[in-house]
């Protein structure tokens, strides 16, 4: 398993941001190559002395950190791999590049970047990904990399060395002060500073290499539909309404701005009753609340679990999610996170996942991440199992001690949305999740839970 080869690297890699709160990050396996940029509600420390801007500034300088780090991977492992002969080690880079490559998609996911400036980049970014994946699975069926592979290799190293150049220089000016926030707020047409200057990394209108493979990035593929929006389009007062009948203890409802990216939104600041201040964006589509992000670190529990579980499945059930169930839970400190998810014909839709967090001192939802379910979300017509849940358990290897399996739906790679039976399984004082295909009786993915100082993820 390849994510196993890589986790110590991984771990070590993710460490040096082991402040940020992570805890929901198990969904991000789960979800896999289908669902990016989830971690913009819940991935960064929160200072309760900061105002918000600092905390949306830490969140965006966090991931366009990361973003360059992986960048240079990316780049340091295409030499590698550029310069060796043996397939072994030319599958292992390739592993590498193609995971570094996901992570990147998500860092941009998670800053506020629109536009036809930087679609090239992030088009090539996903064939990258999707690219060195195919060419791994080459090399694991035993077929060499032919002169062909070798020569888009070469291609796509220039390009994104001269990416990487952009991105450090950029970096510069981030350690000398550029504020990402501030640079939004200055406006010029439909364009924000920060849109215009990270448009900039592809200035030069070098063309990027093409790469014709059946992959998850395809052009096909590439700019998924968003199918989970309904309603029509509204104004800023319609969905200010709509925001502060959603919050019902609301004491103050500032507009604080819109965004243009994937989801157009209103943004708003709301303070409520209790003190404490959320950073909320709305859908301009119907309106819908696509994302919450706020804190408590007080230390004081007045509720329990199931009072929390109610409150997160209540406040998924006005903002229009029913019928969903907790698939996924995790205490931690004065706060619990929940992976909710709906169900249909005893099926649980992992495509359509939703993250909220509860804070167990006033009883209020601080946090709430919908990205994947209003870009999933859509009526299926689904198969039934042909294979049994004992005939699914029988495939996976006895050195795991196996828990009880219950049928999902899951997002895989090339955007596949598989009926699978999902195990929890034990080994060696480890847990992982086993999923085999319902039809065929594949084993389709295995993911471990990761265990870190701020909650499990999985890899």
């Amino acid at each position: 398993m390849e994510n196993e080869k890589t986790e110590n690297r991984k771990s070590k890699k993710k460490n040096k941001y082991k402040g940020a709160v992570i805890g929901l990050s198990i969904a991000t396996g789960i979800l896999g190559a289908s669902t990016v940029g989830l971690g913009i509600a819940y991935g960064v420390s929160m200072s309760q002395a900061g105002d918000y801007s600092t905390q949306l500034e830490n969140i965006y300088k966090k991931n366009y950190f990361e973003l360059v780090e992986n960048a240079n991977s990316v780049d340091t492992n295409i030499s590698k791999l550029l310069a060796s002969d043996d397939q072994k080690y030319q599958a292992k880079m390739l592993a590498e590049i193609s995971q570094d490559s996901k992570e990147m998609q998500g860092n941009i996911a998670a800053m506020p970047l629109s536009g036809d400036s930087i679609m090239q980049s992030v088009r090539f970014i996903n064939q990258m990904s999707g690219y060195t994946q195919i060419l791994e699975e080459k090399i694991q069926s035993g077929e060499p990399l032919s002169q062909s592979d070798l020569e888009v290799l070469e291609k796509m190293h220039e390009s994104l060395t001269e990416m990487k150049l952009f991105l450090n220089k950029m970096s510069d000016r981030m350690i000398n002060g550029y504020n990402i926030v501030k640079a939004r707020k200055k406006r010029h047409g439909d364009f924000d500073d920060f849109n215009l200057d990270f448009g900039q990394m592809h200035a030069d209108e070098s063309d990027y290499p093409t790469m014709i493979y059946d992959g998850p990035f395809s052009d096909s593929v590439v700019n998924k539909k968003v199918e989970g929006l309904s309603g029509k389009e509204m104004t800023k007062e319609e969905v200010h309404t709509k925001v502060d009948e959603i919050f019902k203890n609301a004491t103050n409802l500032k507009y604080d701005g819109q965004t243009n990216g994937k989801f157009k939104t209103f943004n708003f600041v709301v303070r409520n009753a209790d003190g404490q201040k959320l950073f909320v964006q709305a859908t301009k589509v119907g309106g819908h609340i696509l994302n919450v992000s706020g804190h408590n670190e007080s230390g004081v529990k007045n509720f329990d679990y199931e009072q929390a579980e109610k409150i997160a499945l209540d406040f998924a059930k006005i903002t229009g999610i029913d019928g969903a169930k907790v698939v996924w839970h995790q205490e931690l400190d004065d706060q619990i996170y929940f992976n909710l998810a709906p169900v249909q014909n005893g099926i649980i839709l992992y495509p359509d996942l939703v993250k909220v967090k509860v804070d167990l001192e006033y009883g209020n939802v601080v946090g709430y991440d919908a990205i994947a379910y209003l870009t999933n979300h859509k009526e299926r017509s689904l198969d039934k199992a042909e294979i049994t849940k004992d005939d699914a358990r029988a495939v996976i290897d006895k050195s795991f001690e196996i828990g009880d399996g219950r049928l999902c739906l899951s997002p895989l790679d090339f955007n596949r949305e598989v009926l699978c039976w999902e195990f929890e399984c034990q080994r060696d004082n480890a847990t992982y999740y086993i999923y085999i295909n319902a039809k065929t009786g594949i084993e389709e993915n295995i993911l471990k839970v990761v265990e870190t100082t701020d909650g499990s993820k999985l890899m």
